[in-house]
């Protein structure tokens, strides 16, 4: 029996220097190698020219790289989505003038930081995990200047923090809690629930699993009994824990030997509108599965769908919902020959039109979903494990109607794109769409590696209803969870509330017309840019809600029952 031992690692390269393309792999120990593939049926990348000032080049870690790609929010209340990332054991934030400013770390940045408002102050706070060999791993917690949050750092005997952090409200009190995965031994990972000043939420945590910690947890109330459940799998089961640290009926799901798991985060959403939450995400293994899993751990029908030729795959979900149907999209790795690579599927798990994907050069980061060429449909933007012979990676566009690429496609970025994505916003506050994507250099231990910001400017609207899911786990603040309806923002006509005062100083009443489905509804508050920085059930017909905005500005208020969904453009001014 082989053991899983997640460790992000970089060995020696198994190709030879020359050259030829390259393809990268992350075998069964988390360690990613690479070899030399034939490229004949690659569509070449664009050299697209990028945004002033980009890209931005950092030195990188020798051996740790990184994965998830970064983060976009308004640090600095300009208007403007900064740019958030961690590369080696810096914590950087960059605006589209420049360096806004760099921290050290203790332990080396892999994931991406969390981003959200968790001491509720009304400005956003950082969270970053760090791991590393020798084990130095922390979990980070800054204010928007750079400043450490008191009582962060957290530090666990140094063990490694794998993934990122998932920031949730658990028990009501307008704070956020921080929920991370810690590797505790060899064998075995822990999983914590820490409140905003870096204390334990209570003694029942935190809850060690069967295996090691596997993925970014997601956070949500799956089961309909009104309180948050943290949705989390180990190297070997899938877990749903309540917040008193014990798992709900019916789990753990143990799945090993046919399918294990490790950087698939799972994504938690409603498909059948029951009030009732399922987790879709997958596997590798003997038997490498795609899966929806309902809230009491059976198999969702139409699923599992086995990954085709069982290729190991470290996909993670993305979920939308279009014209009131939804996508969901995952993806496997390939190499050079074309093959299906990118599966779209509806919650029965039925293909849809256009799809899979066929082309060479496979992909295991996540999936963005936006309008990027302003012609009222949505497309696809994704990364690749595939790297010419030049050292360029590569960023592909398919439209999601008919799985078609899109002229202008794949652009060539310096390095890798692999295990990463592409955020979608605003970088420099123009109202035009901006697709920002890392990439790396991998010298195996030859010379220095350098990390890459690069910013291309689509030229194209980012108004509400253009990003459906534009970074990892389709929000900052990583809790991978769908309330209501899903995650498309748009500005509607329709009526069923209405929202005083607005503007407001972030404090305003909500109150629902009509019939109002059995009282539970939620609150979501979007940027322009359709990033969700805010989320709270709401019950009854009539509450005031204290929104966590990040900065005064514009946004997007999304009330959701059972039956409706509905939008407000709401001004915060303090």
């Amino acid at each position: 029996m082989k053991t899983l031992v997640i460790l992000f690692a970089i060995v020696a390269p198994v190709f030879m220097s020359g050259q030829s393309w390259k393809m990268a792999v992350m075998d069964e120990n988390g360690v990613m190698s690479c070899k030399p593939v034939t490229s004949q049926s690659h569509a070449p990348g664009h050299r697209q020219s990028q945004m002033t000032g980009f890209p931005v080049a950092v030195t990188g870690n020798a051996t740790f790289k990184n994965m998830r790609n970064l983060t976009l929010a308004d640090m600095d209340g300009d208007g403007a989505e900064d740019i958030v990332f961690g590369a080696d054991s810096k914590l950087y934030v960059w605006s589209y003038t420049g360096k806004l400013w760099e921290v050290p770390l203790t332990g080396t940045a892999i994931y991406p930081p969390s981003v959200a408002d968790i001491n509720n102050d009304g400005f956003p706070e950082i969270v970053q995990t760090t791991g590393g060999i020798p084990a130095n791993g922390r979990v980070h917690a800054f204010d928007r200047n750079g400043n450490a949050v008191p009582g962060w750092p957290v530090n666990f005997s140094s063990h490694w923090m794998m993934c990122a952090a998932t920031l949730a409200d658990m028990n009501g009190d307008d704070t956020l809690e921080i929920i991370v995965g810690e590797r505790y031994t060899s064998t075995s990972g822990r999983v914590h629930v820490l409140r905003y000043d870096g204390t334990s939420f209570s003694t029942n945590w935190p809850v060690t699993l069967d295996g090691l910690t596997a993925v970014t947890p997601s956070a949500g109330d799956v089961d309909n009994d009104g309180i948050k459940d943290i949705v989390i799998h180990s190297t070997k089961s899938r877990y749903i824990l309540g917040i008193d640290g014990q798992p709900k009926p019916g789990f753990p799901v143990t799945t090993e030997p046919g399918q294990k798991y490790s950087y698939q985060s799972p994504v938690i959403a409603d498909f059948d509108n029951d009030g009732y939450y399922e987790t879709t995400g997958a596997s590798h293994g003997d038997v490498p599965k795609y899966y929806v899993m309902s809230h009491d751990g059976s198999d969702f029908g139409g699923w599992p769908i086995t990954v085709p030729d069982s290729n190991w795959t470290y996909s993670t979900p993305t979920v939308v919902k279009i014209d009131g149907e939804w996508k969901i999209l995952m993806s496997r790795p390939i190499g050079s020959e074309a093959d299906d690579m990118l599966y779209c599927w509806d919650a029965a798990g039925n293909m849809q039109p256009g799809f899979p994907v066929v082309k060479s050069g496979g992909l295991e980061g996540y999936i963005s979903v936006a309008d990027i060429n302003n012609d009222n449909e949505y497309e696809l933007v994704f990364g690749s494990n595939m790297l010419d012979s030049l050292g360029n990676g590569f960023i592909h566009a398919y439209r999601i109607s008919d799985g078609t690429p899109l002229t202008g496609f794949p652009l060539s970025p310096r390095g890798w794109t692999f295990m990463n994505g592409v955020c979608i916003g605003d970088v420099n506050g123009d109202g035009l769409m901006d697709l920002v994507a890392l990439s790396y250099t991998n010298s195996f231990g030859a010379s220095t590696d350098t990390v890459y910001v690069n910013v291309y400017e689509m030229n194209v609207p980012v108004g509400p209803g253009k990003i459906l899911w534009g970074t990892y786990k389709g929000s900052n603040d990583r809790s991978g969870y769908i309330p209501g309806s899903g995650t498309q923002v748009q500005v509607s006509e329709f009526s069923p509330f209405v929202v005083f005062p607005n503007p407001c100083n972030g404090r305003c009443r909500i109150e629902i017309s009509g019939d109002v489905d059995g009282g539970v509804f939620f609150a979501e508050l979007y940027t322009m840019t359709g990033i969700r920085v805010f989320s709270q059930e709401i019950k009854g017909p009539s509450e005031y809600i204290e929104f966590h905005s990040p900065v005064d500005g514009p946004y997007v208020l999304k009330v959701s029952g059972k039956n409706r969904v509905a939008y407000r453009k709401l001004m915060i001014s303090r």
